[in-house]
């Protein structure tokens, strides 16, 4: 996991709204939830999360598209699995 990637799902757990320009609903049920985030940089990040009902995970992000430039050589796939 790189520090940069995770700065990302950072700012979408704190809800820093000033750091992305676009929140996409893609799913919204009662037990599941998940959304796409791009960024300035044109980095896309999806939100996961999950009822502990459901297993597997509660919250996980994906970098879906890298931010160009991107100068910390981020590669597409998983940022970081959080559970509660």
């Amino acid at each position: 996991m790189s520090v940069a990637a995770e700065e990302y799902a950072r700012a979408i757990m704190l809800d820093e709204t000033a750091k992305w320009i676009r929140e996409t609903p893609i799913v919204y049920e009662n037990t599941r939830i998940e959304r796409e985030y791009e960024f300035s940089d044109g980095a896309i990040i999806r939100y996961e999360w999950r009822a502990v009902s459901e297993g597997d995970f509660n919250h996980r992000f994906t970098l879906v598209k890298a931010p160009s430039p991107n100068p910390n050589g981020l590669v597409e796939g998983l940022i970081t699995t959080i559970d509660y």
